[in-house]
């Protein structure tokens, strides 16, 4: 839409110049640059919406005295918006940043007195916008589609300009100016975060779920608009939907970044009112698995390779980058949109997944999931294909033996090359440290258990796997992720970028995938700027905090030297990566000072070469292998403090919840949650520390992360088997009554989600037994 209006007004200047004198001409240049960079609208701004800082001229005060009852500046102030609405057609995008270099926008955008304004004006206005009926009496009708339009066009203003705003704040000082509703010092903006988060939903629910805008009217354009009202206001609420999720987004991004250190508004905020709870659109949602991956490999890290200070690109070979990048994303929503039921529900999760909650979401990346393995798992089906061609093979499932001392190399030598086709079913074969095959079968525990075992071997660094196992567990293999201070993982940029390392994080890539394709949870805590790139975004200063904090502070703080200090540490356009390696910032930068006057420049591009550039090619390997097996756009429906939810469970639950265990755990083989025996293991498992707790479900379910959605979800449901105490030496069953033979171990099978427990006649020997059993680490030998 912006696009297409841009280039309209692009050529209906030049249609309109081809009949202009050469005077005429100059007199439209001169009107253009005015308007264009901002300068006319600032002058207005001063008189009808002045400042204690910026009052008006004697003359204008004079000549606009008749104006000055309040009625008529109200007109005038709705007048200034409408004005500002029809320039914006022309200079707004989608995103933000595709506008940061608009003189009008920067002229506007950052004096906080107007922007309160604007505010003022458009939170008055906003009710309107879902109050008044689209189709309303045909007495009331000219005047009601007035209202809204002129509701929508103040709206609009206000979300291109406060999304222009918030690029150059950073967290804390959007914190000290929007966070609560005091006026501090540092601001006069009465803009609280928390109320535009409120009123901006209460519109987006209307747009895009209790009225939503339609495709034919993202078409309706200016050329009608003054002889159509309807046209006018479908145009508008088009225009508000596009600007309004802008700014909303920027809003929630800002808001997933400061989740854990300074949240402005609740989690609750952001749903809409009838999405909050489960409804009839999350049965059987998914209309058939997208196998499709286009637009998995756009071009989401273009600004990873070069400099943000590079020089600007001619403007059809920009623009033509930004559509190609553009297309390449839209073909993957729409992807994604078409494999839901309800097209409301699509648009939903493909431009504003946050207004659902995040179970509701979780459900339905499952729900897509499952479709997928219907397809890629279907063992009939692939039975069927065998039969009907011999040459083809039983290929519902992938076989793979895996010896325990070289599990990362197998792993790598067995699962790689099978790129797509890991989305099979994989079928394990353990071979213990004496060559010997274990006997677990591979019902889908084995597979979890081996994943569990890869991924912590794979991504943990050497220094963390030696206090957990100890040495002898660990296969030689380099560092692929390395700890941050915050005790997380990132790529390790000390490793080169070789064609061959590239290769092992294609691997990764594809592990993990797998692991989350299976539903099964594993260890490794990621860095969020890592995360974000796994979830197509591009890091910004403020992220480098969740990655580094004190680097953080230390490159925030040259912002605030005077000019003498910056020079006397005597910095350069360079910095160091990977290792030891110096890299120039820009063009000569070894010979470029820093200075006061750069400094800023400075900070971006030193916090954009950490964290987008210096391990880009790494993480493009990854980003490969992950979306072999889980396509871009499905993982998109999270934020990044979601996504490791994802991949690990949340990380607030120390050890397991017993409670929630016991709630769904069913018993047989003459068991009976009345029984002694079954009080005395909830005790004991309710003593255990979380690391013990954890081994537990290992030992039950082959993951020592409980699920995601709490033990409800787990398939099939835990269940407690009665055994004999005892066996003989061949282990072979004693009857209950007798005092002789071995007293047996408590075993699992892990597929089934299954305890076998011998029926202990004190609390103190299942202590015991149960114990030993978990802390043995023996596989599947005791099966």
């Amino acid at each position: 839409l912006y696009q297409n209006l841009s280039l309209q007004a692009k050529k209906a200047v030049l249609d309109s110049m081809c009949s202009l004198t050469q005077m005429e001409v100059q007199q439209l240049l001169s009107v253009a640059t005015k308007v264009g960079k901002g300068d006319m609208m600032q002058q207005l701004s001063v008189v009808l919406i002045p400042s204690a800082s910026q009052p008006p001229s004697d003359a204008l005060s004079l000549l606009l005295a008749p104006f000055s009852q309040s009625s008529m500046l109200t007109q005038a102030r709705d007048a200034y918006a409408g004005t500002l609405s029809v320039l914006m057609r022309a200079c707004s995008g989608l995103k933000a940043g595709r506008n940061a270099a608009s003189p009008l926008l920067a002229r506007i955008a950052f004096q906080d007195d107007l922007v309160h304004r604007l505010w003022e004006v458009a939170s008055t206005k906003a009710p309107l916008v879902s109050s008044i009926p689209l189709q309303p009496s045909s007495v009331s009708s000219t005047n009601a589609h007035s209202e809204m339009a002129s509701a929508c066009e103040a709206v609009v203003v206000l979300c291109d300009v406060f999304s222009h705003t918030l690029l150059t704040l950073q967290d804390s000082q959007f914190l000290e100016y929007y966070a609560n509703g005091e006026i501090t010092k540092a601001s006069s903006s009465r803009i609280v975060a928390s109320e535009l988060v409120l009123t901006l939903k209460y519109i987006l629910s209307d747009l895009y779920w209790d009225r939503p805008v339609l495709a034919t009217d993202i078409s309706a354009h200016a050329s009608v608009q003054k002889s159509c009202p309807e046209t006018e206001v479908r145009f508008q609420r088009a225009r508000l939907l596009l600007s309004g999720t802008k700014l909303w987004n920027a809003l929630y991004e800002r808001w997933c970044r400061l989740f854990r250190s300074g949240q402005f508004c609740s989690e609750e905020s952001w749903w809409f009112p009838r999405l909050a709870s489960r409804g009839q659109h999350d049965n059987n949602p998914i209309i058939h698995s997208q196998t499709t991956t286009v637009g998995q490999d756009d071009n989401e890290d273009d600004m990873d390779e070069s400099s943000i200070a590079s020089v600007a690109m001619d403007e059809e070979e920009d623009v033509a980058r930004a559509a190609s990048s553009a297309t390449a994303n839209d073909a993957g929503s729409d992807a994604l949109a078409s494999s839901f039921r309800d097209p409301k529900m699509a648009r939903v999760l493909t431009c504003i997944p946050q207004a659902l909650n995040f179970d509701r979401r979780v459900h339905l990346f499952q729900s897509l999931l499952e479709s997928d393995k219907a397809r890629t798992q279907d063992e009939a089906a692939a039975f069927q294909q065998m039969m009907m061609n011999e040459e083809g093979g039983f290929s519902a499932r992938e076989r793979v033996t895996i010896r325990r001392d070289a599990l990362y190399t197998d792993s790598l030598n067995s699962l790689n090359p099978l790129g797509k086709r890991l989305r099979k079913k994989v079928q394990v074969t353990f071979v213990n440290k004496h060559g010997m095959e274990e006997a677990g079968i591979d019902g889908g525990g084995v597979q979890k258990e081996f994943f569990d075992e890869l991924i912590k071997d794979a991504f943990l660094p050497r220094e963390v796997k030696e206090e957990e196992e100890g040495d002898a567990a660990i296969e030689q293999h380099p560092d692929f992720f390395v700890e941050t201070p915050l005790q997380t993982l990132q790529v390790n940029a000390a490793l080169d970028g070789s064609n061959d390392l590239l290769r092992n994080y294609e691997f990764l890539g594809r592990v993990l995938a797998k692991a989350m394709y299976e539903g099964i949870l594993v260890d490794p805590q990621f860095c969020l700027p890592f995360l974000n790139k796994l979830l197509g975004k591009q890091n910004s200063l403020d992220d480098l905090c969740n990655l580094d904090p004190e680097y953080y502070r230390n490159l925030k703080s040259l912002r605030y030297m005077n000019a003498n200090e910056i020079r006397e540490l005597g910095l350069t356009f360079e910095t160091t990566s990977q290792g030891s390696k110096i890299v120039e910032l820009i063009s000569g930068g070894s010979t470029t000072n820093v200075t006061k006057e750069n400094v800023i420049q400075y900070i971006h591009l030193v916090s954009h070469q950490r964290m987008n550039v210096s391990v880009s090619r790494q993480t493009a390997a990854f980003l490969r292998g992950f979306r072999d097996v889980i396509p871009a756009p499905w993982v998109r429906l999270f934020s990044a403090y979601e996504f490791q939810k994802l991949i690990s469970g949340d990380d607030a639950v120390k050890g397991i919840d017993v409670r929630g265990m016991m709630s769904v755990m069913r018993y047989s083989g003459g068991f009976h949650p009345s029984q002694p025996i079954i009080h005395w293991l909830w005790e004991v498992v309710d003593e255990m520390d979380p690391t013990q707790q954890r081994k537990f479900l290992k030992f039950m379910t082959s993951c020592s992360r409980q699920p995601l959605l709490g033990f409800a979800s787990l398939v099939p449901a835990p269940c407690i088997q009665q055994t004999r105490l005892r066996e003989d030496n061949t282990g072979n069953d004693i009857s209950e009554e007798s005092s002789f033979g071995n007293i047996r171990l408590p075993t699992s099978s892990t597929c089934m989600n299954l305890l076998k427990l011998p029926k202990y006649t004190s609390k103190e020997m299942l202590r015991e037994k149960l114990i030993y059993a978990i802390e043995s680490a023996a596989g599947f030998e005791l099966s």
